[in-house]
């Protein structure tokens, strides 16, 4: 689900989602993610499926099921229109 390319770098205080390679002169910057977003992304980024990260959220956070999977549709949606996220 996330391209190739982008990595998350945590750093005191902030999370930042970082181009590498080629996608560099296509994506200028980083994009800022909280704590909620980066364990989003890092689940996806491993290859897990939208239900398997929202149960994830459930066990790191107080939130419901439901909760959970707004949360990660609204990151993925988020990404998506970023540009780290195939279409």
């Amino acid at each position: 689900m996330i391209k190739e390319g982008f990595v998350l770098r945590k750093m005191p205080g902030m999370n930042l989602v970082m181009p590498t390679g080629a996608n560099v002169k296509e994506f200028k910057g980083a994009l800022v993610l909280n704590d909620t977003g980066a364990l989003i992304f890092s689940e996806l980024k491993s290859g897990r499926t939208i239900e398997e990260t929202a149960e994830t959220l459930t066990r790191e956070y107080d939130v419901t099921l439901e909760k959970a999977k707004s949360d990660v549709e609204k990151t993925i949606a988020s990404l998506k229109e970023a540009g780290v996220i195939n279409a």
